[in-house]
């Protein structure tokens, strides 16, 4: 299966914190999935850059009040990935994960999505969502 991975943001974050999350959500993605990023590649001098994706990732947008809803729908995707409102407020990761554990799912809010599976699955979720401005 060709993994198809996309990032939802909520489009009314501040233009920086939408750059943030996005990055940390695609740092979480190369965790789960080191094959997707690519070898180190050598330019014409033998100066060597680190490899990067391999795969689109394209950043869309969505209302804050659509991605619970998204995040349900993509219940049975392979990734499945969530930055939580916990994760800004928190001070540490040890903050966070207590505070997510503190509380059930349905209680947190999600302020950006990662969700990855087979590009007819990702696109019957999120393929109606414009590309984040």
């Amino acid at each position: 299966m060709s993994l198809k991975p996309v990032i939802i943001l909520d489009e009314a974050l501040p233009t920086g914190l939408k750059a943030n999350f996005a990055a940390v959500m695609a740092m979480s993605l190369g965790k789960l999935r080191p094959d997707l990023v690519g070898a180190e590649t050598p330019t014409g001098d033998e100066v060597f850059l680190a490899g990067i994706t391999t795969v689109a990732l394209p950043v869309l947008g969505a209302p804050a009040e659509d991605l619970p809803v998204l995040f349900e729908k993509a219940a049975d995707l392979p990734i499945r990935l969530a930055y939580m409102r916990s994760a800004f407020e928190a001070r540490d990761y040890a903050d966070y994960t207590a505070r997510i554990a503190a509380e059930p799912l349905a209680a947190h809010a999600p302020q950006a999505l990662l969700i990855a599976g087979s590009r007819k699955a990702v696109d019957r979720i999120c393929g109606r969502l414009p590309l984040l401005r």
